[in-house]
């Protein structure tokens, strides 16, 4: 199980990879303002494994930075409470959730282990989706690097 930030959610999306992240991964976890951001660009329906969940009250985050918001709060409290990584490409998203010990991963790692476990069946497809990525998020020479070793 993993909870999907609005970034992440997005990219799978337009790559129309969600199917086989599904595959990947069985269920995941959103909350409701990741939901609605992710409604403002995209439908309102998203797919039956992955489930909208709203974090408990009594969860406190302390000394979050100013930069993030309601959604990226929601998920870092979702995060504390199932103590299940976060999948995101929102760098302050992610540099809060590691100074917190939640695992994060993104866009990149999540199409990476789709190519090892031949769900992105092969490697000609595996760089095609790699390019169209760059689209979306910024992939610097070692990140395209470390993407590239088998």
């Amino acid at each position: 199980m993993i909870i999907l930030d609005n970034s992440v959610l997005s990219v799978f999306t337009r790559l129309k990879l969600l199917s086989q992240l599904e595959e990947l991964i069985p269920e995941a976890i959103i909350s409701e303002d990741v939901l609605n951001e992710y409604s403002e660009h995209w439908q309102k329906k998203i797919p039956k494994w992955i489930k909208i969940i709203e974090p408990k009250e009594n969860i406190q985050v302390k000394s979050s930075p100013i930069s993030l918001s309601l959604a990226d709060l929601s998920l870092i409290k979702l995060a504390l409470e199932y103590k299940i990584p976060i999948a995101s490409d929102d760098k302050p998203l992610r540099l809060f959730a590691k100074k917190l010990g939640i695992s994060i991963t993104g866009s990149l790692g999540l199409l990476k282990i789709l190519y090892q476990n031949r769900i992105i069946k092969t490697r000609k497809e595996y760089l095609k989706y790699l390019d169209s990525l760059q689209k979306d998020i910024y992939i610097s020479d070692k990140l395209m690097k470390w993407a590239l070793e088998e």
